[in-house]
């Protein structure tokens, strides 16, 4: 149900598709790089700037979402099921964007006492156990990124082909 503050709108705004999928190219680029920063020189060294593009990503975007959230379309119907499904979801990733640069940086700091990538250096610092407990996360959150990204896409999918509904449409970077 639309609230009476909301506006009619089938699209999302400009600004938040195209964030959308410039984040999307970023974590491409930041999971077809991973591997080990220290040793995988120019690759590394992508690895851990889109890394801090997807992170600064996050920074855009959370206040897209607050400055836009009347511009939102509005969904179809979802049984309530799946409408908890798709904010624990859209919720999951918001937060691994957030958890996967940290971490990422804390594993960095964790093996390594400085690191430059494309000549911007990193600020590390290395204090102890915890960043490698911390640090060891980092795969394991950016594989379950991939996972929920995977479950965001199949829903979008989903809705495009068998629901024939207009939510892929409304994140489309196409011209009105």
């Amino acid at each position: 149900m639309m609230s009476k503050d909301m506006i009619m709108t089938t699209r999302y705004p400009n600004a938040m598709i195209y964030s959308h999928w410039l984040t999307v190219v970023l974590v491409l680029i930041a999971y077809l790089s991973s591997g080990h920063p220290t040793r995988d020189g120019l690759i590394g060294e992508l690895h851990v700037f889109s890394g801090l593009l997807v992170a600064s990503m996050l920074i855009v975007r959370l206040p897209l979402r607050c400055f836009y959230r009347r511009h939102i379309p509005q969904q179809p119907a979802l049984a309530d099921w799946q409408e908890k499904a798709a904010k624990s979801v859209q919720t999951a990733l918001y937060l691994c964007m957030a958890l996967i640069p940290l971490s990422g940086w804390l594993a960095l700091a964790n093996k390594t006492q400085q690191f430059s990538a494309f000549g911007v250096a990193i600020p590390l610092n290395n204090n102890g156990s915890l960043l490698h407990f911390v640090g060891e996360l980092h795969p394991f959150l950016g594989n379950l990124f991939l996972v929920l990204a995977g479950l965001h896409a199949a829903a979008a999918l989903l809705h495009h082909f068998y629901f024939k509904d207009e939510v892929l449409k409304s994140m489309s970077p196409h011209r009105k």
